[in-house]
């Protein structure tokens, strides 16, 4: 029977109330009345009628201790057994301690007296508070219960591997399915194991990998993101490693999630990628080069064909009688003759020079020079070829080099060779009435800087990178206007890059070039390469060079030996390890395109070898990037053809310089 008491305001309640007696009933719902509650309610006395209304929901059930044929104990005991999360205040007219306790321990939130009235509103609002604070609690722990089964269902699937760690006993917490597979650890191993006992002993900047995490823990705690790389260190092998920290919003502050990424899939595509590259810019070179040289031998044969020919036709006439041996016309044919076969002689040479530097057989026999009269020599060859285009011939020397004590030391006929090129070039490109000018000054401390500068036609932006290639001329047109077989300059840059130097151009079109060439003021007898395999100086430093190919061996070998180190090389990764492993050395230069090997695998097995993991490796690569080799102690990365200063500033930063040692 239900009574529903309707207020004007209030609290509605959905109240079941097991009582036999109909007056308490009444009484029950006055009392909440006057306690400002809109009741809705339903009176039971047996457990038949109890089990039904039970189906239904109630915000609170009251209930009589003793009845007929049915107690509080009985509400109790069904509640409790239905798992109902229902709030229960037992009410007895003959109340005991020992009932209390009963009802008590049996769930009762409280235990009143039917003859104190007042007490029942303040009961009941404590009941329905308790009661929805206990389903508050519930509700939050089942969004924590399902929040947490999200989560940990997203931290085991996720591909990458992830750690929970605690930044403050620098310990693993907690470790993915991806993660375990990466360390072939079970999760209790890794909560186990220190988290340096997983890494290499020397990280990627060269430092212990103690002080490397404990720099970069620090800043993790701070609230930092921290992004580094890292060497991991699974079953003796050496894993490159990108890791990322962020701190997880705890109370305590101090757990945080580590993601790493392993970069061995990455940097094999990345090499395979550079590798492809690397082969695309080879083909497109040999290509290139047999578009050039097919060019060279159609005007070299054209170059040579003409002093033959004149040799031939000459001497077909005096062998023939055809010209009085006493006539002056007779001398004047020998003089073509001569002239010709010099012309041809000086072609010849070229080329010879050419082979002989890419061969590594030009040889240098440097001597105290003086440099103006040497300059002075080879201007006075072309003295003619100037006036002969009325083209005002000027010579600059800067005293500054007059007064080195030491003097210059260079081989004579090589500078002259360097000279005449230059010059005999602007004398050709510059127009009748024109001006050259020879400069020399100091260039630096060291080298000398020698200058041909001419108001001649000028070079296009476009043509200024062709200039020094071997069998080049810039067009058809200026072929046919001009003789030569693109030689000269090709060979110029050959002989100053073989002692050490180098040379460049400055031009526009219609304004005239400036052609130069920086030599060292001192260099020393030398054949440029054959490479040896080793150059030895007692107390020197020593680099391993790591190369096969001849040019950038003779290149670097020439420079690391005259910058005063001691040089060993090697032209295969296995070949390089087996040296590695036989002694000590105190840098390396490493090419990554090595016959048996990617540079990148041997950089891999260098950092597996326990032994002197901080010397410097510099890499030498066509196409030079950071991020090629990150994971790896890398000390630089240069772009080939290395620049001998870039090279020896490199090891220098490094700590390594040729000087040899006191008492050495």
């Amino acid at each position: 029977m239900s009574r529903v008491i309707t207020l004007t305001s209030g609290v509605p309640l959905q109240l079941l109330v097991a009582e036999d007696s109909e007056d308490d009933f009444e009484l029950l719902l006055r009392n909440l009345r006057a306690g400002n509650y809109i009741v809705t309610a339903e009176r039971v006395h047996s457990q038949k009628q109890l089990d039904a209304e039970l189906d239904r929901p109630w915000d609170l059930v009251i209930s009589d201790w003793l009845m007929p044929g049915f107690s509080g104990r009985a509400v109790l005991e069904t509640v409790r057994a239905r798992s109902l999360d229902l709030p229960v205040i037992v009410s007895s007219g003959t109340p005991g301690e020992e009932a209390a306790v009963q009802a008590l321990h049996l769930g009762a939130l409280d235990f009143l007296s039917k003859d104190r009235p007042r007490r029942l509103v303040p009961a009941v609002q404590r009941a329905l508070r308790e009661a929805e604070g206990r389903r508050a609690r519930v509700r939050i722990e089942r969004e924590l219960k399902l929040s947490e089964e999200r989560y940990r269902t997203g931290f085991a699937v996720t591909p990458e591997p992830l750690l929970t760690y605690d930044l403050a006993q620098r310990r693993i917490i907690d470790a993915n399915d991806a993660a375990q597979r990466m360390y072939k650890r079970t999760l209790e191993e890794l909560r186990e194991l220190p988290f340096l006992s997983l890494s290499a002993p020397v990280q990627s900047d060269g430092r212990p990998a103690a002080e490397y995490a404990a720099d970069n823990l620090a800043r993790a705690m701070t609230g930092e993101r921290v992004t580094i790389p890292w060497l991991m260190l699974v079953e003796g092998e050496i894993i490159p490693t990108e890791i990322s920290m962020i701190q997880l919003p705890t109370q305590a502050g101090n757990l945080a999630r580590v993601q790493i990424v392993d970069l061995r899939e990455r940097m094999k595509m990345e090499a395979m990628r550079r590798r492809s590259a690397d082969l695309e810019l080879q083909n497109r070179r040999i290509q290139e080069a047999n578009r050039l040289k097919s060019e060279f031998l159609a005007n070299m044969s054209h170059e040579l064909r003409t002093p033959l020919n004149a040799i031939i036709g000459f001497a077909e006439l005096l062998h023939d009688g055809q010209v009085d041996a006493a006539s002056p016309q007779h001398k004047e044919f020998l003089g073509d003759i001569l002239t010709s076969g010099r012309h041809l002689l000086q072609l010849v040479n070229d080329v010879l020079d050419l082979a002989k530097v890419e061969a590594g057989k030009l040889e240098f026999r440097p001597e105290p020079i003086d440099i103006r009269k040497s300059l002075v020599e080879v201007a006075a060859i072309l003295r003619t070829t100037a006036a002969g285009k009325r083209i005002r011939l000027e010579i600059e020397v800067d005293p500054a080099l007059a007064e080195d004590k030491r003097g210059i030391v260079l081989d004579p006929s090589r500078f002259k060779q360097v000279a005449y090129n230059y010059l005999s070039n602007a004398l050709k490109f510059t127009a009748n009435g024109g001006r050259v000018i020879a400069r020399i000054g100091p260039e630096g401390d060291s080298n000398l800087r020698f200058e041909v500068e001419d108001n001649g036609i000028g070079i296009s932006a476009n043509d200024v990178g062709r200039l020094f290639s071997e069998f080049q001329q810039l067009d058809a047109g200026a072929a046919k206007r001009h003789q030569g077989t693109g030689l000269g300059l090709a060979l110029t840059r050959r002989i100053v890059e073989a002692q050490g130097g180098s040379v460049g151009v400055n031009s526009a079109v219609g304004t005239g070039s400036t052609f130069h060439a920086i030599l060292p003021r001192r260099t020393r007898a030398m054949v440029t390469p054959l490479v040896p395999r080793t150059t030895t100086r007692d107390g020197a430093q020593t680099v391993l060079v790591v190369e096969d190919d001849a040019r950038d061996q003779a290149q670097l070998v020439t420079t690391l030996s005259g910058a005063g180190f001691s040089v060993e090389l090697a032209t295969t990764g296995a070949e390089a390890l087996a040296r590695w492993r036989e002694r000590r050395f105190d840098a390396l230069t490493i090419d990554l395109l090595l016959p048996d090997m990617s540079g990148l695998d041997l950089l891999a097995a260098l950092a597996g070898e326990d032994r002197r993991p901080t010397i410097p490796i510099i890499v030498v690569t066509v196409v030079p990037d950071a991020n090629v080799v990150a994971g790896f102690p890398v000390h630089d990365v240069l772009h080939k053809p290395v620049n001998r200063d870039s090279l020896l500033a490199s090891l220098q930063r490094a700590g390594v310089s040729g000087t040899l040692v006191e008492g050495s």
